[in-house]
């Protein structure tokens, strides 16, 4: 052995960087744009720093960089709300109603025209949000397999595998393909409504936002529960199996007692090789989504701060159209919110427990 693995910490950094060795982690660099492998080093070892007021200070760097580069969709909102309300004064001042009217139209569509461009760069995002956070789960399940195995989770790791990639493939599809959809058809919806004075769909657009909203949590039930109930029977399974293979060890004549030592110290590092894993992977998940995350609350605060400053000035049609565009931009932070929480959720239970 090298002499400078005398050192404690030398040797754990040794042992650590045999275990890694045994998994590739190009699928969830290639997935994250990450160096994976550097990150679960640095969490088995305690060399990441993850104080709170330093991550509190990144996120409202990121949120006041969003806010500033969009500052050209609120400066465009206000601007087309204060003319159309230039233009209804004077129309109401020629006491020309026609008039007014038709300057009311053409502002409220050049209003819809900037509020869809902008929604549909936010259904992107969300979009391109769940399908990152899809392709780290899915990199990531062959390596969370091996650490269960060299961990001693034998039962997890066989049970584990077809359920996690079965829910991680059937949550990125019901929302890319199910809630997103009905979050579009409901924000056009609640843009048509605010075309005539009297509202006549304003109980289907909130009927659609309850719905998505008990989507979300039923999705997240559905998909928490089906983990939890499985990783309920891994533990006994896991104890038996150690148990025999142990035995077994003990028994071989002359070496048996080092084999016995051996498989302890695997499981030692298999363990800590498994926490080192989760944190990571947290980590991981945490930051490749938060950009996108703060993107789309960026884009939220600007539609509801603009409602809030044209309110006194403008007709309240434009108001109404632009808050409810605000309104299910909501709708898309909770999804994006709710995927990455459950993906976080999800790597707990099968790599802590």
């Amino acid at each position: 052995m090298d002499p400078a693995l005398n050192n404690p910490a030398a040797l754990d950094k040794f042992y650590i960087d045999e275990q890694l060795k045994m998994f590739d982690f190009s699928g969830i660099d290639k997935a994250s744009g990450l160096n994976f492998g550097e990150w679960v080093t640095k969490a088995i070892t305690g060399e990441l720093d993850l104080s709170p007021l330093g991550l509190v200070k990144r996120v409202g760097d990121m949120l006041v960089g969003e806010l500033w580069q969009n500052w050209g969709l609120m400066r465009n909102l206000i601007l087309i709300s204060v003319l159309s309300a230039i233009l209804k004064l004077l129309s109401d001042s020629f006491k020309n109603k026609q008039a007014g009217e038709m300057g009311f139209y053409v502002s409220f569509m050049a209003v819809v025209m900037v509020l869809l461009a902008s929604f549909q760069t936010t259904l992107s995002i969300i979009t391109t949000l769940v399908a990152t956070a899809s392709n780290v789960m899915t990199a990531a399940l062959p390596i969370m397999f091996g650490v269960l195995l060299i961990s001693g989770k034998l039962a997890g790791a066989a049970a584990f595998s077809p359920i996690f990639a079965v829910t991680i493939e059937g949550l990125s599809l019901c929302v890319r393909f199910l809630l997103l959809p009905v979050i579009q058809f409901g924000a056009m919806m609640e843009i048509v409504s605010c075309i005539s004075a009297k509202s006549k769909l304003t109980n289907f657009t909130k009927l659609i936002r309850k719905v998505v909203g008990y989507a979300l949590k039923g999705i997240a039930l559905l998909f928490l529960t089906v983990l939890s109930l499985q990783k309920i029977s891994s533990p006994i399974i896991n104890s038996t199996a150690l148990k025999v293979a142990k035995s077994g060890a003990a028994a071989i004549p002359v070496v048996g007692g080092m084999v016995s030592g051996a498989m302890d110290a695997v499981l030692f590092w298999g363990q800590a090789a498994s926490s080192g894993l989760m944190v990571a992977l947290v980590i991981t998940l945490t930051v490749v989504c938060s950009a996108s995350l703060i993107k789309i609350l960026a884009l939220l605060l600007m539609y509801k701060v603009t409602a809030a400053l044209v309110q006194p000035v403008a007709d309240d049609r434009i108001v109404k159209c632009i808050d409810a565009v605000g309104s299910f931009c909501v709708l898309l932070f909770e999804a994006g919110v709710v995927v990455v929480v459950m993906f976080i959720v999800s790597v707990a239970i099968m790599l802590a427990f």
